[in-house]
């Protein structure tokens, strides 16, 4: 399992909180944190990370699901 930090951001692209994520795989990763974003209508966007490398950038408005396809 890969170790993915979830950023949760404000309405200025800030960081307003993060959560570590475990998952074989980024796309995995990309839907826990977006589940977890719609849980929190605080938070606008989110960034994750994979150590020093950004893998999912921000996102200025709330997905209400991931219609994503990523290779892990």
């Amino acid at each position: 399992m890969r170790v993915y930090r979830c950023y949760f951001l404000n309405e200025w692209d800030g960081i307003d909180g993060y959560e570590n994520i475990e998952a074989d795989a980024l796309d995995e990763a990309v839907n826990t944190a977006l589940a977890l974003l719609r849980q929190q209508p605080k938070h606008k966007g989110i960034e994750i990370w994979e150590g020093p490398h950004r893998r999912y950038p921000a996102r200025r408005r709330r997905p209400e699901r991931s219609r994503i396809s990523v290779s892990g």
